[in-house]
């Protein structure tokens, strides 16, 4: 059924910018989170991952994956937020579970793991959406990678929306 009362497309493309935008804050936060988990690491984190340092640059460097997502979704090329969504939110969860042991320790840390647990369940959202989108209905190819390069995507709300 396609709506045709003004009103309630309206109310779609209010609610698709809106969606864009708590997408773009999403990926935002979790791009500054991994910069930031880069070079300023909280003592509790360190200690929690027993001193290993690489898996505390491993989830960083995943996190800033959301920069590449953020403009993926801002330009609207579909490949780029696929890939940064997949890194971010990955990195994003691991994140979540590390600061999940000491999340009632402190105010801090239950800002952090409640902004981390946020921030992946909005990328989760929207990875189901991509899925969603960039799919065709009755495609089974067997084959992924045929499949996704047979993807195809048009803007469902148009550019002067946003």
């Amino acid at each position: 059924m396609v709506a045709t009362d003004p009103k309630l497309n309206q109310r779609r493309v209010w609610w698709e910018r809106l969606l864009w935008l708590i997408d773009l804050a999403a990926y935002g936060f979790v791009g500054v989170s991994g910069v930031l988990a880069i070079g300023n690491v909280s003592q509790y984190v360190f200690d929690t991952l027993l001193g290993q340092r690489w898996i505390i640059l491993l989830f960083a460097w995943l996190m800033t994956a959301g920069w590449v997502a953020l403009a993926g979704r801002a330009s609207r090329l579909w490949a780029l937020e696929y890939v940064g969504n997949n890194a971010a939110g990955w990195g994003s969860a691991v994140y979540a579970v590390v600061l999940f042991p000491g999340a009632l320790s402190g105010q801090a840390t239950f800002a952090a793991f409640g902004m981390a647990v946020v921030a992946t369940l909005f990328m989760v959202r929207r990875y189901a959406e991509l899925v969603i989108f960039t799919s065709e209905p009755g495609d089974r190819d067997p084959v992924w990678f045929r499949a996704a390069l047979r993807r195809r995507t048009k803007n469902t709300v148009t550019r002067q929306y946003y």
